[in-house]
């Protein structure tokens, strides 16, 4: 029994040596795609890190828990046509960004403004998702004047309920995030276990198109190198306990949500829906957190949102 279990060690280690170059190779890589189009920009809440791409109508996208700027980026990527200026900042200990001692969704918004009178931009759209959320909303009750319109997708709106994904899988999730190979390693051994803890039901991954599962794949890439986006999460988190809708939000409002979201549940959507006056929900039957499945449909219903 023994010499069995040593022989099994001794074959996780062997594979782990293998495998240390490819995790050294994708962290290269992944450092150097941050790099490539991260800005920082001086505020009275710390260094803020930022990107902007493209032309058109501004957007600004305001990415979830395990994310920063880049994550922003892809969300408008997979969300939008090429007619936007994409503008994706790396929320408060993500990344590049500092972590003020005192913040709020308030603060966080607070910093938003800031970051557009920089950039000269008066007024945009906002595309906020999952733990996004908080901050968009926030923005769009706090400085009406400078939001077209604001799209809420898998996001959270008020603090965890029993319907969320428990607070000890959270608490898993955010062991391994303190790892870069150790999240490395889970999203090659063990992916579709990676992706239920970040809300996508194992069913739905298997029943996702080549093009939906490639979505999927390319979400959890975009997380590394993982602890740079460990203390964003975790502030996130004590944020998110805190937060109500603003019961001043005046600006158009669409609501995106899957109801079978294994992270953020329905009942998120539900309810900033009954806290946004005016605002469209749109509910889907499958899909997880991010309504994967559904982005063809989502895509258009955000497209015609913004441009009527």
């Amino acid at each position: 029994m023994g010499y069995t279990l040593i022989g099994f060690l001794v074959l996780i280690m062997a594979a782990l040596l293998i495998a240390f170059p490819s995790y050294k190779k994708q962290m290269k890589q992944a450092r150097e795609r941050i790099q490539s189009e991260s800005q920082l920009l001086e505020t009275p809440f710390g260094m803020m890190e930022y990107a902007v791409r493209g032309q058109g109508k501004p957007v600004l996208l305001i990415h979830g828990a395990g994310g920063g700027f880049d994550q922003g980026l892809w969300l408008g990527q997979i969300c939008l046509n090429e007619d936007y200026q994409f503008i994706a900042p790396s929320k408060f200990g993500y990344l590049n960004s500092d972590t003020p001692k005192e913040y709020s969704a308030k603060f966080q918004a607070e910093q938003y403004r800031i970051l557009l009178d920089s950039l000269g931009i008066e007024k945009v759209s906002i595309i906020g998702v999952s733990a996004g959320g908080p901050s968009s909303m926030q923005f769009a009750c706090d400085f009406p004047e400078r939001v077209e319109k604001l799209v809420l997708m898998s996001a959270v709106s008020m603090p965890p309920n029993s319907n969320d994904k428990g607070s000890f899988f959270v608490k898993i999730m955010q062991t391994i995030q303190k790892s870069d190979f150790a999240y490395w390693v889970f999203t090659k051994a063990f992916k579709t276990q990676i992706l239920g803890l970040v809300g996508i039901p194992a069913e739905d991954y298997k029943k996702f198109t080549r093009e939906q599962k490639e979505l999927a794949n390319e979400l959890l890439d975009l997380m590394h190198p993982m602890s740079l986006r460990h203390k964003g999460t975790v502030t996130d988190g004590l944020i998110i306990k805190d937060f109500t809708v603003p019961d001043s939000i005046g600006v158009p409002t669409l609501i995106i949500h899957s109801k079978n979201d294994g992270l953020v549940s329905y009942s998120h959507a539900v309810h900033a829906h009954q806290n946004i006056n005016g605002s469209k929900l749109i509910l889907y039957e499958k899909g997880g957190h991010g309504a994967i499945s559904e982005l063809k449909d989502a895509r258009e219903q955000i497209s015609v949102f913004l441009n009527n």
